[in-house]
């Protein structure tokens, strides 16, 4: 199998913009499956999902992304924002504490 992250996200940024999510998010899961230390994938797979409406697999990939860049603030944020939009009342606390780990950055 051919493995470059580049290229799958490359793959992947086209299909979303034509609508066509379902090879969006194989594209996106190659390129996570080819450099599983890399958090863009994940960050992208989470965006992807939550457009689509399915908040719990974009929650995971947003949690895996936090976890593989933990100092990069556009990560931080995007997954401090996902939570706010979409977490429970009771992910108050979750949400302060990326946006503190964000601004440390």
């Amino acid at each position: 199998m051919y493995c470059s992250l580049q290229f799958y996200a490359v793959n992947a940024a086209v299909s979303s913009r034509q609508g066509r999510y379902a090879e969006a998010l194989v594209s996106l899961q190659t390129a996570a499956d080819c450099d599983q230390a890399s958090a863009h994938p994940h960050s992208s797979l989470a965006a992807t999902y939550s457009a689509l409406g399915r908040r719990h697999d974009a929650a995971t990939h947003y949690a895996v992304a936090a976890h593989l860049a933990p100092r990069r603030p556009n990560v931080l944020l995007n997954y401090a924002m996902f939570l706010h939009r979409h977490g429970p009342s009771s992910s108050r606390s979750s949400i302060r504490s990326v946006f503190y780990r964000a601004t440390l950055c």
